[in-house]
């Protein structure tokens, strides 16, 4: 997949303001998806499914971490 000077300069930027990257693909995700105008649809589709490959494992990973800290404050009640 090609990324464009454009798309370079976006990443670039997510990564210097630290954000989480499940929050960032997940948001690249939806701002790709709902842009109609810009991206063509056998593209859109394309990126998004690309990006959803990515977001899957994240957010299981994420999920089982949270699960986890939710189980580790029943166990121990302050």
């Amino acid at each position: 997949m090609d990324i464009s000077t454009q798309e370079e300069h976006m990443i670039q930027a997510l990564r210097e303001v630290a954000l989480p990257p499940l929050f960032v693909l997940i948001r690249i995700r939806n701002d790709i998806l709902n842009d109609t105008v810009n991206i063509e649809e056998g593209r859109r589709n394309e990126i998004v499914n690309t990006l959803e490959r990515y977001i899957a494992p994240l957010w299981e990973d994420y999920h089982k971490e949270k699960n986890a800290q939710a189980n580790e404050g029943a166990s121990n009640p302050e």
